[in-house]
C-alpha cells in the first residue's frame, strides 16, 4: 500500500497551483492526499468557488468524495482536505462553478489524470468563466498548452461552446480525452517569429473598444490576422496577442480591460509582454513553463528552455517531488536562459 502524501499549501507561492497539481498527482498515482493550509498565501485563503470546483472534478473523475478534517463536508473557506482515489473512473462529468471562476483551471486539474489513468474516454463539461483575469483563457490552452500535450502523445480536444465573461461567467468548455501514454519531449529551439495574431473581445461594451485595441496591434506588430468578438453580458474586455516561432513554439499574452483604463493602454501592455517574450528568445514562456512540469513529470522525463523560473514553477517542482521520485534540475542555457531537465 502506497503511503499518503501530506502537502502544506502555505509553501512557496501558497496559492491554488499547489492544490491543482496535488489533486492531479493523487489521481495519477492512486495515493491518498492530505492537504492543509490551502491557499494560505492569498488575501482570501482557503478554497474559493473555483477551487471547490477543481476538487469536485478530481473527486468525481476518480469516483470518490473529498472531505475536510473529520470527514466534514468541504465549503468555501476550507483550509484542509483529504482525498482518497477509489479507481472508479467516471466517463462523463459536469461541473458548474456557479460564478465566473475559471473553467480552464478545472481543465488543467483533470486533463492529465483523464488521459493517463482513467483507462477509457472521458468527456467533461465545465461551466464558468472562460476568460478570467486570474487564469489562462481558453485560447491559451487551445493554442499553446494542448498542442504540446498532443506532441507528447495525448489524444485530447477542448471546445469552447460558449464564452463566460466577468462578472457572471456562464461559459461552457467541453474536454474530451482518450487513453494516452505520454512520452518525453524536448523544447529547446525557438527560431524567428513567423506569425502573429491579435484578438479583442468585448462583452457589453462598444465595438470601438476592440477596434482601438486592434489598431494598436496593427501599428506596433503589423499583425495580418486580427479578430474582434462581440458578446452579450459583461461588461468586460479581453485583448490577446499571440506569436508563433519557426520551431512551432507559441506564446499568447492576455490583458483584461479595466474601468478607466484606455483601450490603447490595454493593448500596449499585452504587446509589451509579447515583445519581451520575443526578445528573450525562449521557446517556452513563463506560464507554459509552469504548466509543462506536470505532464513531463508524468511522462517520466523531458527538457525545455525558458526564462528564469517563477515562484509558481519552483513551487510546482516541489509539489511534484512529494509524489514522484523524479529528479528535476534547472541548468544554465545560452543567452541567460535556463533548461529545465526532468529525469536522469
Amino acid at each position: 500500500m502506497r503511503l499518503p502524501v501530506d502537502i502544506d499549501g502555505s509553501r512557496g507561492e501558497g496559492g491554488g497551483q499547489i492544490l491543482r497539481t496535488a489533486l492531479a498527482l493523487a489521481l495519477v498515482t492512486g495515493r491518498k492526499l492530505r492537504m492543509k493550509h490551502i491557499r494560505a498565501g492569498r488575501a482570501k485563503p482557503g478554497l474559493q468557488r473555483q477551487h471547490l470546483a477543481c476538487v469536485a472534478a478530481a473527486a468525481r473523475l476518480c469516483g470518490t468524495v473529498a472531505r475536510g478534517p473529520g470527514a466534514s463536508a468541504l465549503e468555501v473557506g476550507a483550509s484542509a482536505l483529504e482525498l482518497t482515489p477509489s479507481g472508479g473512473w467516471a466517463t462523463d462529468l459536469e461541473i458548474d462553478i456557479g460564478t465566473a471562476g475559471s473553467a480552464t483551471l478545472v481543465v488543467q486539474t483533470i486533463v492529465i489524470p483523464a488521459l493517463v489513468a482513467a483507462g477509457h474516454p472521458v468527456r467533461a463539461v465545465i461551466t464558468g468563466g472562460t476568460h478570467n483575469p486570474m487564469a489562462p483563457p481558453f485560447e491559451f490552452l487551445d493554442r499553446v498548452y494542448l498542442p504540446r500535450l498532443r506532441e507528447m502523445g495525448a489524444d485530447v480536444t477542448l471546445t469552447l461552446e460558449r464564452h463566460g465573461m466577468m462578472p457572471k461567467g456562464g461559459g461552457r468548455l467541453v474536454l474530451e480525452t482518450k487513453p494516452s501514454t505520454l512520452r518525453p519531449i524536448e523544447i529547446v529551439d525557438a527560431g524567428p517569429v513567423v506569425a502573429r495574431r491579435a484578438t479583442a473581445i468585448v462583452a457589453g461594451l462598444p465595438r470601438h473598444v476592440a477596434d482601438r485595441e486592434i489598431a494598436v496591434a496593427q501599428k506596433r506588430l503589423h499583425v495580418p490576422t486580427c479578430a474582434v468578438v462581440e458578446l452579450a453580458g459583461g461588461p468586460h474586455n479581453v485583448f490577446m496577442v499571440e506569436a508563433e516561432r519557426a520551431s512551432g513554439a507559441r506564446e499568447l499574452v492576455t490583458e483584461h480591460g479595466e474601468k478607466g483604463k484606455p483601450a490603447e493602454r490595454v493593448a500596449d501592455h499585452a504587446i509589451d509582454a509579447l515583445a519581451d517574450y520575443i526578445e528573450d528568445g525562449a521557446p517556452v514562456g513563463e506560464h507554459l513553463a509552469d504548466q509543462l512540469l506536470l505532464p513531463l513529470a508524468v511522462a517520466g522525463g523531458g527538457r525545455f528552455r525558458t526564462i528564469e523560473l517563477t515562484l509558481h514553477a519552483t513551487t510546482n517542482i516541489e509539489t511534484i517531488g512529494a509524489f514522484l521520485e523524479l529528479p528535476i534540475r534547472v541548468l544554465g542555457a545560452p543567452d541567460d536562459l535556463v533548461d529545465v531537465v526532468l529525469g536522469a
